[in-house]
């Protein structure tokens, strides 16, 4: 029987090869796309999954209540917590602090590399599973000067992991530390990425002046709970915790599955309220559409042709055949054509894959020897089969002998409206996913060209090493005077990226009890200058002026936020330190526009400043750079020079969203070829079919023209009733997800009109080839049609 089925399926793909390579060239992209984002929706769902204790792994997280009675919420946390909680509650079994990403200068012999790692406490290894390939979990990180690496940073400075244990690194020119393991490789569905791990008690001596406090949040901490907790009760009990130490704190902790941290990383208000999970639903979501067209085609296309074959129904009937039997037939055949459809997807998938990967920023692999990958495929083409070969096999199968010997079947309103149905639901998903691309588009151009508040363009970044922020001044007279350099300047962060904070800002009038949160960095006298910032009020830091080493700039933000009238002149207490605000700068983007601008203060304090700041003269950057490397060598011959320019690092903080935004653009172009392949093949179905209608209509005087637009137009009523509509649905789900954005384009009404234009123009060509085609047939030949 199988024989049988697979004979006729064949048999009827060579006998309609036009209608038939539509088809398994519609749902084979179909699949493909599918098949694709399903590889990167599975790679997404499986990011730290694989620690064998991701049941009991739980990172800390602290809801702060500020004074408006909002609440933030935050994995920064207190850097002596760790050690005192495990050590107070029995249901921790380990815990660990982790610093943020150091890049380290590591020397061995002639070699020297910056290493990107992280400090942490010795439970770090038996708490996640980062395998050794050699040392031991339980003792790696014991001795002060002990230090794990990666493999691949053994096998760059040693030649092998074996090689690399026992040897001393130095690390910055300063510290030796030796190598007492090497990790294996590092799975790339670890969210936390290192090339090497420090003990953390390195880092809280160097640091222990503000480390050691209860109010200041500056590391991360995990935890690995014991087995049986009852994570509820824990966590009525941990919650106060900050209380206990700090009388006056806002404070209140809970732990997050650290399963769940990758893909639920933001909370509103204190309450989860999503993260990737959303681009991991939307991607779905996306992907379900293709398909959906993919199938829609092949259901429109197979009931369109059903009248060729419903004389092979009825000699079935009539010798025996029941519907059933008949609706396994052509079910049959819809599976061999989904099967070919899918193979031929396959070979796409592998050509793409690589192209893919580039697109997504990701690694996904098509592993033929993963079952899971055979899982997700079986489940493709089992959907694909049902849904789009169920509806046609239906109706072929409920043919009536007696009208179809007779020559009485016709196609019938209910199976032709379905089929006109079909078309609207198939271009209403194309103009929402066009709607959807523009407004990416658009907003992703929005936010690279936006204007945040200073100017970014020939402006470059260099972190000061090895103790050069204790010769700033020096080193910055001196580039001044080079070829290339129009300013320099510094502070204690990157001026896009500023992640320090505080509530220990008091002025005149101010409740003690208000917990208000202001964002804060230090910066050189000439910081707003070199950044060309406005000024809304006051003045900018001025060398000459002695006293502004005490004083501060605030942004508009900040000094709505204090609410004194007349703010310039006023004193405030940051910490211990007592100043005026001297000036106002207007507000600029020191992070995402997700959000709104935070309240600022800036402040003098050369002992704290990190980041060196340099503006090139227009046109010699290329000087500029050469200027800043010899004289960075003559100050520090031992450190490579690092730069960065703030405009690759601001397209840097988009980058995920914008790869995202090419993903739609491709399975845009996609949903609309797949349509437009079905266009192609219906209006090919109807040109046959009218063959004769139009010989009469030529032959009565009617013109090309008139008989072009009289086959189009049935088509185009049914891309502009998808119009009205998808329209209205991709305009309503793009506000939503421009709702995101602090700082956004808005989606207007000349987007929707432009997607409706597009799939109009583009319907309207595909059908133009088989209307003008079947319009200029000469009316003998076309009324001899049988």
């Amino acid at each position: 029987m199988i024989k049988n089925y697979l004979l006729i399926t064949f048999r009827n793909i060579f006998r309609n090869k036009l209608f038939s390579g539509v088809n398994i060239l519609g749902l084979a992209f179909g699949i493909c796309s599918t098949l694709l984002i399903l590889l990167w929706v599975f790679d997404e769902l499986q990011v730290d999954k694989f620690h064998a204790q991701s049941d009991r792994l739980y990172r800390v997280m602290e809801n702060q209540k500020a004074a408006d009675g909002r609440i933030y919420t935050w994995s920064a946390t207190p850097g002596p917590m760790a050690p005192f909680i495990k050590d107070k509650y029995p249901e921790i079994e380990l815990a660990t602090r982790v610093t943020w990403g150091e890049n380290l200068l590591f020397q061995f012999g002639e070699k020297s590399f910056y290493n990107e790692g992280i400090y942490v406490d010795p439970d770090f290894l038996q708490m996640f599973t980062f395998p050794l390939l050699v040392g031991d979990v339980n003792t790696a990180l014991k001795d002060k000067s002990s230090v794990v690496i990666s493999r691949k940073m053994a096998e760059s400075y040693f030649g092998s992991a074996q090689a690399a244990l026992g040897k001393i690194f130095q690390v910055d020119t300063k510290k030796t530390y030796t190598v007492t393991g090497v990790l294996e490789e590092i799975p790339k569905s670890a969210s936390m990425q290192f090339e090497y791990l420090l003990p953390f008690q390195v880092f809280f001596d160097v640091n222990k002046e503000w480390l050691d406090e209860w109010d200041n949040n500056n590391v991360r901490t995990y935890l690995v709970l014991t087995r049986g907790t009852d994570i509820t009760s824990f966590s009525t009990k941990f919650r106060d915790e900050i209380a206990t130490h700090e009388a006056q704190t806002n404070v209140s902790l809970f732990v997050q599955p650290y399963g769940d941290a990758y893909l639920y990383g933001d909370f509103d208000n204190g309450i989860q309220s999503g993260g990737r999970i959303e681009t991991v639903n939307i991607f779905l979501i996306v992907a379900a559409f293709v398909l959906v067209i993919a199938c829609i085609n092949f259901m429109n296309l197979s009931t369109a042709q059903a009248t060729k074959r419903a004389k092979e129904v009825g000699l079935r009937k009539v010798i025996g055949a029941v519907p059933r039997q008949l609706f396994r037939q052509f079910m049959a055949e819809s599976f061999f054509t989904v099967l070919l459809s899918a193979a031929i997807a396959v070979l796409l998938t592998f050509v793409l894959l690589p192209g893919f990967n580039i697109l997504t920023g990701k690694d996904v692999q098509l592993d033929a020897v993963d079952p899971r990958v055979w899982i997700i495929f079986a489940g493709i083409i089992v959907f694909t089969g049902f849904a789009a070969g169920s509806y046609p096999a239906l109706i072929i199968a409920g043919f009536k002998p007696a009208q179809v010997l007779k020559g009485q079947l016709k196609s019938g309103n209910r199976a032709a409206t379905f089929r006109k149905a079909l078309v609207v639901v198939q271009f209403s998903l194309s103009i929402i996913l066009i709607i959807s691309t523009i407004v990416v588009f658009r907003q992703m151009s929005f936010m690279e060209d936006r204007d945040i508040g200073f100017d970014r363009q020939n402006l470059y970044s260099v972190w000061m090493e090895g103790g050069l922020s204790k010769k700033f001044e020096s080193f910055r007279n001196q580039l001044l005077a080079m070829p290339g350099i129009e300013s320099v300047t510094a502070s204690s962060q990157s001026p896009i990226n500023v992640g320090n904070s505080t509530y220990g800002v008091q002025w005149e009038g101010k409740n003690p009890e208000d917990k208000i949160l202001f964002s804060n960095m230090n910066v050189d006298y000439d910081f707003v200058q070199s950044l060309k910032m406005e000024m809304a009020e006051g003045r900018a830091f001025d060398r000459s002026q002695v006293a502004d080493s005490d004083n501060y700039v605030l942004n508009e933000a900040a000094a709505a936020k204090i609410g004194l009238n007349d703010i310039v002149g006023r004193e405030i207490t940051m910490w211990d330190q007592k100043g005026k605000v001297i000036g106002v700068v207007k507000n600029f983007n020191f992070g995402s526009l997700h959000s709104a601008v935070e309240p600022l203060i800036m402040r003098i304090d050369t002992t704290w400043m990190n980041c060196m700041l340099i503006r090139s003269e227009a046109g010699k950057t290329t000087e500029a750079l050469q200027s800043t490397e010899k004289l960075w060598k003559e100050y520090l011959p031992q450190y490579p020079l690092r730069y960065k320019f703030l405009s690759q690092d601001w397209e840097e903080y988009y980058k995920s969203e914008a790869q995202r935004g090419k993903v739609f653009n491709v399975l845009s172009i996609v949903s609309i070829f797949i349509s437009c392949l079905g266009l192609f093949g219906l209006s090919a179905f109807s040109a046959e079919r009218r063959t004769k209608e139009l010989g009469i209509r030529k032959a009565m005087g009617a013109s090309t023209s008139g008989l072009v637009r009289l086959m189009g137009q049935e088509f185009s009523v049914l891309v502009m009733v998808a119009a009205v509509i998808g329209c209205p649905v991709g305009w309503y789900v793009m506000s939503q997800w421009l709702e995101s954005y602090a700082y956004h384009v808005e989606v207007g009404y000349l987007v929707p009109v432009i997607a409706a234009v597009a799939c109009f123009v583009v319907s309207v060509l595909t059908v133009a080839y088989h209307s003008l085609r079947a319009a200029t047939k000469d009316p003998v030949q076309t009324l001899r049609h049988e």
